[in-house]
């Protein structure tokens, strides 16, 4: 019984960890299918509703590619989107080239009206500090794990986040939450960055063109991303004790 009690103050106590783990692809499955030409690799996003209700629904396609030299480069391809009931629909097509990169990483998230993760997928090209195949999706119970996406739009954006990227790897948590650096316009002539993990704002601010300022913003994003995936792993740890 103290056991059982237990279990129910967590849930009570951390609703959020337990409703992601309920709902990801169970009403909308996302999924990635791949068709490989020589050095080409077509990329095709696809949405499927898996319930008798009708959809209003919201997509990211990101590729994230990794070269010998460990640049990285992002390309986001996002929109709306509707789908009746039992539908499949193709969100998003594009192509890309394997050989200036040892890795790539291709993530489709989906969002339902309230901006909450229902759906992902995750399909991974090359072997590089994950010790997965070529070609490789993820079976059950194997994360790729390292992942911070980039969905900034300007300088001072791309300037944050490889800033916060290079902290972050230092840390080496190796943790499989897919973190998500995002920059939105704001009324004035600045942004806002925000960093999430799942559907929880972990920081945000606006950007201001300073370098210290970003640098302390970037160190501040990266001490509140390690608290966060600590408290989920210190959670994650006593539900499997009890």
């Amino acid at each position: 019984m103290p056991k059982i009690r237990f279990i129910l103050f967590l849930i009570i106590l951390f609703p959020t960890f337990f409703l992601f783990a309920q709902i990801t692809n169970k009403e909308v499955k996302a999924k990635i299918e791949i068709e490989e030409n020589a050095d080409l690799v077509s990329i095709t996003g696809l949405a499927e509703n898996l319930t008798d209700s009708y959809k209003s629904l919201s997509y990211k396609l990101t590729v994230i590619k990794t070269s010998k030299t460990n640049n990285r480069s992002n390309n986001v391809q996002s929109g709306r989107f509707t789908l009746e009931a039992n539908q499949i629909k193709v969100l998003s097509k594009t192509q890309i080239n394997t050989n200036d990169s040892n890795q790539t990483i291709i993530l489709l998230l989906i969002y339902d009206e309230n901006e909450q993760l229902i759906g992902k997928d995750r399909f991974v090209i090359g072997e590089k500090n994950i010790g997965l195949d070529y070609n490789q999706r993820p079976k059950d119970g194997v994360e790729i794990t390292g992942i911070v996406s980039d969905e900034t739009k300007t300088k001072m954006g791309k300037d944050f986040y490889d800033a916060y990227y290079t902290e972050y790897s230092k840390l080496k948590l190796n943790s499989s939450k897919i973190i998500v650096v995002e920059e939105e316009l704001t009324n004035s002539r600045t942004t806002r960055i925000r960093i999430k993990v799942d559907n929880d704002i972990l920081n945000e601010f606006i950007t201001k063109p300073d370098e210290e300022y970003l640098a302390s913003m970037s160190d501040d994003s990266v001490v509140k991303t390690f608290n966060y995936l600590k408290t989920l792993e210190k959670q994650s740890k006593s539900i499997k004790q009890y």
